[in-house]
């Protein structure tokens, strides 16, 4: 069976009025995880700062090596195991 405008506005006017806050906000995430295809928009305002950072970082030279952040990670590693 085939959900239309029609069902969901009658089912809509059965809720009780304090549940239509929370109805539109589903709405409103089901319309930005499905309709907006870009990824980007969905990213947090914590991990846009996060990647603007680590952009920051590269074109100032403030970077290390694979090797160098495997052995930095190997080193913390070990001085937690004593």
């Amino acid at each position: 069976m085939e959900i239309t405008i029609k069902d969901l506005e009658k089912n809509l006017k059965t809720l009780p009025k304090e549940l239509l806050g929370n109805v539109n906000d589903y709405i409103d995430f089901l319309k930005e995880k499905y309709l907006d295809k870009d990824w980007a928009n969905q990213l947090s305002d914590s991990q846009k700062e996060s990647i603007k950072k680590g952009i920051s970082d590269i074109e100032n030279g403030n970077i290390i090596s694979h090797e160098e952040a495997k052995q930095k990670i190997r080193n913390y590693l070990q001085s937690k195991a004593i």
